[in-house]
């Protein structure tokens, strides 16, 4: 059965996305509630249609970590923690003018399944057009360490293979910058901070290895218990 909206609805509908309206001159409404639609299904943990991956509202705005947190608070008492692994494609737009749209839309899909082949059970985040990371989350039962990035990145090289047109040279195929974060907060009073402090520091973790700031496994401590630390206190 049809569904009445009425005009002053309709208005505000489009007036949270007035770029419908050149996009969409046909039936602006209809994508303005689509695009409401796809922003919840992201933070509900709808993944991606285009690689699989989780959204980032999954992780800052949904509940991605409510299991890993109530698993994991009340059991442990060095604090919250969890691993990554952050892939992110380099010259991506040299691969799309390479071998097209098509088959660079491919080359991310095979990346997430790939990290997701590499680390089970993680859970894999799609955090910008060509970066993403796998969380090593609690329940994963896995860890970050030292020295991972190369044998991720070899991987990585292996599995897109498959997708790339038979007999592309070596020198055809993407490299990756890989990024690694151990990531422990303390004292988390509710699982709802986690989601935007664990985004924050991926964001810092891959643009400090992206800009040469850093290498190697990055370890990170965050206090939420409102204590000082005693002198010398790492």
């Amino acid at each position: 059965m049809p569904y009445p909206l009425d005009d002053a609805t309709a208005t505000a509908l489009i007036a949270l996305n007035p770029w419908v309206l050149q996009r969409h001159r046909d039936a602006p409404v209809q994508a303005a509630v689509e695009v409401l639609l796809q922003a919840e299904q992201a933070r509900r943990g709808h993944p991606d249609p285009k690689t699989g991956a989780l959204q980032v509202p999954a992780l800052t705005q949904g509940n991605l970590l409510k299991e890993e947190y109530d698993l994991s608070t009340h059991a442990h008492h060095d604090g919250w923690r969890v691993g990554a692994v952050i892939a992110d494609v380099q010259g991506m737009i040299h691969v799309n003018a390479r071998f097209g749209f098509a088959t660079g839309d491919a080359l991310l899909r095979a990346t997430a399944e790939s990290l997701s082949a590499q680390y089970p059970g993680a859970k894999v985040v799609r955090l910008h057009a060509d970066c993403f990371a796998a969380l090593l989350v609690p329940t994963s039962q896995l860890t970050v360490s030292e020295n991972l990035d190369a044998p991720t990145r070899e991987r990585l090289a292996k599995d897109v293979r498959r997708v790339l047109p038979e007999g592309t040279p070596d020198a055809d195929v993407p490299a990756w910058t890989v990024s690694l974060l151990e990531l422990t907060v303390d004292a988390p009073s509710h699982w709802q901070v986690l989601g935007p402090l664990v985004w924050a520091e991926l964001e810092r973790t891959h643009v400090m290895v992206r800009t040469g700031r850093a290498s190697g496994l990055q370890r990170r401590r965050l206090r939420l218990d409102g204590f000082v630390p005693a002198p010398g206190t790492p």
